[in-house]
């Protein structure tokens, strides 16, 4: 006879404070690299005209514009991936995290988690095994000191498994820190 397996994927555990300085350190080079791009960007477009300007005034050959449009349009296209990984790594993870540890609930599944840093908006995606455990997964949420505006996007009861268990999507906003 084959017991049950209990899996807890919660973790009890504080961050340390080294893992926590090591992502202030990364996010701060990050930002630091980030905008040293962007002068170098700059500073190109800058050294580009100055060429441009000396081969008209010598007669030269002008570089086709389709070509410098070609280049300037690949940088703004870095600059906005460097913004926006920028941005993803702005998110409070630690704090995020800790709330999520601080709900979890024996009965209730985290499936996925999707977080939009612009709206400071977190999109939980869990099953749970019924709706009285799906309810209370998110009076928790709200009751964290990091979560406010905890509310239930939608859900639907799983009648192709066993137990009927229900998949449910919850949004909520991010406090932030001062």
């Amino acid at each position: 006879m084959m017991h049950p397996i209990s899996l807890d994927y919660a973790s009890t555990r504080k961050p340390s404070l080294l893992g926590i300085g090591v992502l202030v350190l990364a996010v701060i080079l990050l930002i630091t690299a980030a905008q040293f791009n962007h002068t170098l960007g700059q500073q190109v477009l800058e050294l580009d005209q100055s060429i441009q300007q000396v081969k008209a005034s010598r007669g030269l050959n002008k570089e086709a514009p389709q070509r410098q449009a070609k280049s300037s349009a690949e940088l703004v296209a870095k600059i906005e991936e460097a913004k926006k990984l920028a941005a993803f790594l702005m998110i409070p993870w630690g704090n995020l995290f800790n709330a999520l540890e601080g709900a979890a609930l024996e009965d209730v599944a985290i499936l996925s988690i999707e977080p939009d840093s612009k709206k400071r908006e977190l999109k939980i995606n869990a099953e749970a095994k019924n709706v009285k455990t799906m309810f209370s997964y998110m009076e928790r949420l709200e009751a964290s000191h990091d979560l406010v505006n905890v509310y239930l996007m939608k859900h639907e009861i799983l009648d192709d498994m066993d137990q009927h268990p229900i998949r449910f999507m919850v949004m909520a906003n991010w406090k932030e820190k001062p």
